[in-house]
């Protein structure tokens, strides 16, 4: 991507992020959250859509930056109320660019910014369309229907890209985090430790969604068989999603109450990334992983499965495993990586001078907003 000259950044331009919700531990959403503190809000005006409304600490962060949140009605219940919602948008908003990172509910604000908004941008989070079989064929049939209302695709890594545009082109845009944020601590470790009562135990720690993509049921079995081994374990999920309910009851039916303690969404990820020894993720697919730079940033030993792209082992200290492999197999390698000593100053200064730290993030889509107006005139 091309520098800015300094004529053009006279010229500030109008951004429509849409996005299915700002809710916290949402990675769709850390992604616009991040890239949005690195703009220039001078230079760069970002507005966001959401498809529902979540209660979360962003939304403040967002209108005091002089952003806007417009929360569409739902296209379900009410269809007609939000096309004409999509059309006031886009009339009244003037904007440059609508940068789209969702799928088929896209459809009716990029058909009313098809006339009217230069650059369309559909960006690839995933390499499936979809985390249910359902959702994955209703997006295949409106897919073809997306890539003619966008002119530019990008994606958060090459194999997200590829899964969703195939041989077209498209631009990596790499996620992004604060390492700052995730740097270790012992104050705060021994803090958090004896806030949540696991003084002198081992913690094992998921982030994600509670969904059907983050495969949670394989995470429990593997984290029984990490307790009958070690009794000093004890397992964290940090996130929620269409699984609470079940999750919850499955915990308690096993009657493991007393090892596995499930957050729900919280505003406070980079604290309790501070209190655990390892990070642990068996997902069914993944467009890039950023909980797990998180987990590396903080100076953990990461053990995910190879739905996660390659790229996202920045330290050196993620271990890729197939999930052909046994529950023993993966118990085997997180008990073995809670015993592993990592340099966690070290892991987070290669995170901070990677091409994934927010430090550049703002330049980068700029850049990037700039090159495909450019190439629009």
């Amino acid at each position: 991507m091309s520098e800015i000259n300094v004529e053009e950044k006279m010229r500030t331009i109008r951004v429509l992020m849409v996005l299915p919700n700002l809710r916290v531990s949402n990675g769709v959403t850390n992604f616009a959250m991040n890239f949005f503190r690195g703009v220039d809000h001078q230079v760069i005006q970002i507005d966001f859509a959401t498809l529902s409304h979540r209660d979360s600490p962003y939304l403040k962060e967002v209108m005091d930056n002089g952003a806007k949140v417009i929360v569409l009605p739902s296209i379900i219940r009410h269809p007609i109320k939000h096309i004409k919602k999509c059309k006031e948008i886009i009339n009244t908003g003037n904007y440059s660019v609508i940068h789209v990172n969702t799928l088929n509910q896209a459809i009716p604000i990029l058909l009313s910014a098809k006339n009217h908004v230069k650059v369309r941008i559909l960006h690839s989070h995933s390499t499936k369309l979809g985390e249910t079989r359902l959702k994955e064929r209703i997006n295949r049939v409106f897919l073809p229907a997306l890539k003619k209302l966008t002119n530019f695709y990008a994606a958060c890594s090459s194999n997200a890209g590829k899964a969703l545009f195939g041989e077209k082109k498209f631009t990596v845009i790499p996620n992004v985090i604060d390492t700052n944020n995730f740097k270790y601590s012992e104050e705060k470790s021994i803090k958090i430790r004896e806030r949540e009562k696991v003084s002198g135990l081992k913690v094992v720690g998921s982030v994600g969604r509670l969904a059907e993509p983050k495969n949670p049921y394989f995470a429990l079995e593997v984290a029984k068989r990490m307790f009958a081994q070690r009794n000093d374990i004890v397992y964290w999920w940090i996130g929620s999603g269409p699984l609470d309910a079940s999750i919850k009851q499955y915990i308690e039916k096993a009657n493991l109450m007393d090892k596995i303690k499930l957050f729900g969404s919280r505003d406070d990820i980079t604290e309790l990334f501070q209190a655990m020894d390892a990070f642990f993720l068996p997902s069914l697919f993944e467009g890039f992983g950023l909980a797990c730079l998180e987990a590396q940033a903080a100076g953990l030993p990461c053990i995910v499965s190879c739905a996660f792209p390659s790229e996202v082992n920045i330290t050196g200290n993620v271990q890729f495993i197939s999930l052909d492999q046994t529950v023993d197999t993966w118990t085997e390698a997180v008990i073995s990586s809670l015993d592993k000593k990592v340099d966690k100053g070290a892991a987070n200064r290669i995170c901070d001078e990677s091409g994934y730290s927010i430090r550049n993030s703002g330049q980068l889509l700029t850049n990037y907003f700039y090159d495909c107006l450019n190439m629009e005139r």
